[in-house]
């Protein structure tokens, strides 16, 4: 019997008090068994928003929960949608777009551009194109070999790499260019 039902039945008996929902339970109604603050506040025979009011307190949101389930991989179905995601857009009709998004995710959206834009700046049109072009043809044979899962030619370029360029540099600091701002700026609070 799921949570509501079991309330329902405490509720007949007369022992239920919304003060003393626990923020998990609350969790559960809302975003498991997807009972709106309406039938939550009847079932409890309190106001609505002191449902609403006490549920995003908590911080118990639609966009949060699914945020959180899917692009942290928490749920069997998160697990499901990820590999779904990962065999749709790892294919090798996807290549030109990966390589085009992830140049200019990581490139071209960045300091580059900023030097681009300066007046004084000694990168022409054509230097930029000669950088892109070049940016996305080797960004494309990276995907290919993850596509194509040749992770020993991969793993070769990495230390070959590796063994001779880059030790002077900073650590790898991950940087999602404010890519979850911008999916919770999407997602609506229900």
């Amino acid at each position: 019997m799921e949570l509501f039902e079991k309330l329902k039945q405490k509720n007949l008996r007369g022992n239920l008090n919304f003060d003393e929902i626990t923020a998990e339970n609350l969790r559960q109604l809302y975003i498991d068994e997807e009972m709106t603050d309406g039938m939550i506040a009847d079932l409890f025979d309190v106001k609505k928003s002191k449902v609403t009011y006490r549920r995003r307190k908590l911080g118990i949101t639609i966009r949060n929960a699914i945020l959180d389930e899917y692009l942290l991989v928490k749920s069997d179905s998160a697990k499901e949608a990820n590999i779904q995601a990962k065999n749709k857009i790892l294919d090798k009709d996807n290549l030109n777009m990966i390589s085009k998004a992830i140049t200019h995710f990581a490139f071209r959206n960045g300091p580059v551009e900023d030097m681009h834009a300066d007046p004084n700046s000694q990168l022409s049109e054509a230097d930029m194109k000669t950088l892109n072009k070049f940016m996305v043809n080797r960004l494309a044979y990276v995907f290919t070999l993850i596509i194509e899962e040749r992770w020993l030619e991969f793993d070769f370029l990495i230390r070959s790499t590796d063994q001779f360029y880059g030790h002077g540099w900073d650590e790898a600091e991950p940087d999602d260019g404010r890519t979850r701002e911008l999916l919770e700026l999407m997602m609506k609070d229900r």
